[in-house]
């Protein structure tokens, strides 16, 4: 619903203050929260839209999702207990089983706070952004796929690690909304800032560079939530950052968060404010134009659409799996926090 006393910038405000983990090191095993998933139909038509994991408003507020190439679908989910946050990452297995997969500790339950990002390399391992602020826990994870946690050397110098993607070569890069930067982790070694510029900086409210997408052979994109626009990044081929430019702008993008790329290097975009500002949970963007192009009409579903990616494995290739974090369902009982599925009629690109 649009609401036209509030500029982008307000609206902003209005929502990151409405919006979080025990200290100690990560574990892999916690209780289960969430109700079991519903079933999702085998297709979905481009634009149509399903929910396949409700969980519970108030108590839940979840961002970050992945999807591995066996189509397990991993999601971040920030659980409110008490005056704090537990963070968690949810496995949603093929058979539509949901556990948790991996236990990350306890944050504030502020809107900066507490899981973010997720991704999976090659050889199906998660990677998870954690905002803690707490030395022992803060930082990016990799949770084995076997099991085992270890911090990615450098994160803990991060200020707000969220968004994350794999390039060609394995290196994981993370943005650092509170810096408005780049970080760059090798597969093996310490990670470290790999570029700051204005274009990824960010507002009044703390939140610049959030999501990651990767476009083959060597390019990033960055969504920047303040100024609303995805910036591009070139990757040299000595690894260096080539010269950034503003790839998309205008206001189909307003407050934008997480990004996802078909296998054309057509952008996906989740907008986490679009029922404020007035415009749709999910635009795709023509790269080669910069046209920006609703999903889907039916918008039901969506309450603050934080984070997507597209089926893989045994999953429909041909949609997006998009995190809603459920803090203003505005009296929209199916806009419930949890993940819903969209349509798109188009493969994604390749993880990394």
């Amino acid at each position: 619903m649009h609401t036209p006393t509030l500029s982008a910038a307000a609206a902003l405000a209005v929502a990151l203050a409405a919006c979080s983990d025990d200290s100690g090191s990560p574990t892999s095993d916690g209780p289960m929260s969430p109700a079991p998933v519903a079933l999702g139909s085998r297709h979905l038509a481009p634009g149509r839209v399903e929910t396949i994991l409700p969980l519970t408003g108030l108590t839940d507020m979840p961002e970050g999702i992945a999807v591995n190439d066996q189509g397990d679908i991993f999601v971040g989910n920030r659980r409110l207990v008490g005056e704090q946050r537990i963070g968690e990452v949810l496995r949603i297995t093929p058979d539509n089983r949901v556990s948790v997969f991996a236990t990350l500790g306890r944050s504030a339950p502020d809107y900066n706070a507490g899981l973010a990002g997720l991704a999976v390399d090659a050889t199906g391992d998660l990677y998870a952004a954690f905002i803690s602020h707490d030395p022992a826990t803060h930082g990016v994870w990799r949770i084995g796929r076997r099991g085992g946690m270890a911090r990615l050397p450098g994160s803990e110098a991060m200020l707000l690690p969220d968004g994350l993607a794999f390039d060609a070569g394995g290196n994981l890069y993370v943005s650092d909304a509170g810096q408005g930067s780049l970080w760059r982790f090798p597969p093996a070694g310490r990670g470290a800032r790999w570029l700051q510029h204005p274009l990824l900086a960010p507002g009044a409210r703390g939140i610049g560079a959030n999501g990651v997408a990767f476009v083959p052979p060597a390019t990033l994109y960055v969504a920047v939530t303040e100024q609303n626009h995805i910036v591009r990044i070139p990757i040299r081929t000595d690894g260096r950052p080539g010269t950034a430019s503003v790839a998309a702008a205008g206001d189909p993008l307003q407050i934008i968060d997480g990004l996802a790329a078909d296998v054309h290097g057509d952008l996906y975009a989740a907008i986490v404010g679009f029922t404020i500002v007035g415009t749709s949970p999910l635009v795709r963007v023509d790269l080669r134009t910069g046209a920006l192009t609703p999903v889907t009409g039916e918008l039901g579903r969506f309450d603050w659409p934080t984070s997507l990616a597209f089926g893989r494995g045994p999953r429909d290739h041909k949609s997006l799996y998009v995190v809603n974090s459920g803090i203003f369902p505005e009296g929209r009982p199916d806009a419930a926090p949890g993940v819903v599925r969209v349509g798109v009629g188009m493969a994604g690109a390749p993880n990394h």
